[in-house]
């Protein structure tokens, strides 16, 4: 099991199992963010990580921009972006913040980096390709989520 929390500590999130891999998307706010998102739905691994909200369901607020289908969920205390949901499932985690994980170390999983940005250049691991094709989709998936 992975826990993950806040600078706070008023955010509390469990995953499991822990994922074999991250997102490093470049998008204009995850950029900002400096965000890795570990994905409730990992194609990769072929599996479904359980995640919960154990602590700080009213500690928490969202952050909503572009097409208005992700909510960025912040600790209202200290500013942290714990997790991300699809506004028409605002229950279900879809990914939690790989920063927030207790002792976590990003050499100790796959980094995949996403040019969501559309710049052909990545400014974080210049050594390692960029994925194509960006976030794993929206569940279920939507005709729009990829323009």
């Amino acid at each position: 099991m992975v826990r993950a929390a806040c600078h706070c500590g008023a955010v509390r999130i469990t995953l499991e199992p822990a994922p074999a891999w991250v997102l490093d998307c470049n998008c204009s706010i995850c950029r900002r963010y400096g965000v890795l998102w570990a994905y409730r739905s990992d194609p990769i691994g072929k599996t479904e990580l359980s995640v919960e909200l154990v602590q700080g369901e009213d500690a928490v607020e969202a952050y909503i921009w572009g097409n208005r289908w992700i909510g960025f969920w912040r600790c209202k205390a200290c500013g942290c972006v714990t997790h991300h949901t699809a506004l028409d499932q605002p229950s279900t985690i879809r990914a939690v913040n790989a920063r927030m994980f207790v002792n976590f170390d990003p050499a100790s999983v796959i980094l995949h980096r996403s040019d969501n940005a559309h710049t052909g250049a990545f400014w974080t691991r210049p050594d390692a390709p960029i994925r194509k094709g960006g976030q794993p989709p929206m569940d279920p998936p939507r005709p729009d989520d990829w323009r």
